[in-house]
């Protein structure tokens, strides 16, 4: 399988929505570069417009992170870093994290995470001591 990309698109590849929760995410996209059945693994381009966010969330599951395109913040625990173009994140399993956009520009990343994967959970944006508003479970999951 080959995906050509062409100025941030990948054509064939569906733009989807970041998540099913509302209100936790503001001006993210998601799209699926590697899906297949027997792949052990999923590659996903996620674009955060300017004064965008992800949600502020943690799981079991380790993912890597590249930044593809543009300068944005991630907050690891409670550390904010900015990153930008070819920089690389490591998130580590039950780490509370978070990207940002605070530019003019989009901001994309790639990320690179284990297809059998735990549900995230949503935290509150606030401390390091941040209560988590959804539960937790473990199964295979598309977000």
């Amino acid at each position: 399988m080959i995906h050509f990309g062409r100025n941030w698109s990948w054509p064939g590849v569906e733009v989807q929505t970041y998540k099913d929760e509302p209100g936790t995410w503001v001006g993210v996209t998601r799209r699926n570069l590697s899906e297949a059945a027997d792949a052990q693994f999923e590659v996903r381009y996620f674009e955060i417009a300017p004064d965008g966010y992800t949600s502020f969330e943690k799981h079991e599951h380790e993912h890597c992170v590249i930044v593809l395109r543009g300068i944005g913040e991630v907050r690891l625990g409670d550390n904010w870093t900015q990153v930008t173009e070819q920089d690389v994140v490591r998130v580590s399993g039950g780490e509370p994290h978070q990207f940002r956009n605070r530019n003019r520009e989009p901001f994309g990343i790639l990320c690179i995470v284990n297809r059998e994967r735990d549900r995230p959970v949503l935290l509150e944006d606030g401390s390091k001591d941040s209560i988590a508003v959804s539960e937790s479970s473990t199964h295979t999951s598309k977000g």
